[in-house]
């Protein structure tokens, strides 16, 4: 009987890590509808260059990283955005994924922008990832970079 419940609680134990591996390997591939709401918010935001809105969907520690490959805090964001040096088309992402961890969710996707960031031409075709952080229970983006999509 001894050894029974030895081999059961064995199994019992690997069952677990491989669940707990399983997880691991594959995050929430989608969003909470919260996040997903945030991330319409905040497109919808850049588009209209609504200020108040950037203001509150970007996190304090905020940073850019735009086509041209220039790093920019959320200070320097505003104001180009207030400026009217960035200005871009109502953007819709393709191939999007989500990809949530407790509190931090990383967007993935590909897009088509139109427009201008820091006083440059910059349509065209993109990868961009995007990192969002609960922060007391609201979705702020954290971190988001766009790279130019090579032509072959």
């Amino acid at each position: 009987m001894r050894q029974f419940l030895s081999l059961a609680t064995l199994g019992c134990v690997l069952f677990s890590v491989a669940l707990a591996q399983e997880a691991a390997k594959e995050p929430a591939r989608s969003g909470p509808p919260a996040l997903a709401d945030r991330i319409r918010a905040y497109r919808e935001a850049i588009a209209k260059r609504d200020l108040a809105t950037l203001d509150d969907v970007w996190a304090d520690d905020y940073t850019f990283t735009n086509p041209h490959g220039a790093f920019l805090t959320k200070k320097q964001r505003l104001e180009n955005a207030r400026s009217g040096h960035t200005q871009v088309e109502p953007v819709a992402s393709e191939d999007q994924d989500v990809r949530v961890y407790g509190d931090t969710a990383v967007v993935t996707g590909r897009l088509t922008l139109k427009g201008k960031y820091s006083g440059k031409e910059a349509s065209g075709q993109y990868r961009s990832i995007n990192v969002w952080v609960n922060q007391g229970g609201r979705w702020r983006l954290v971190a988001n970079q766009l790279t130019p999509i090579a032509k072959h």
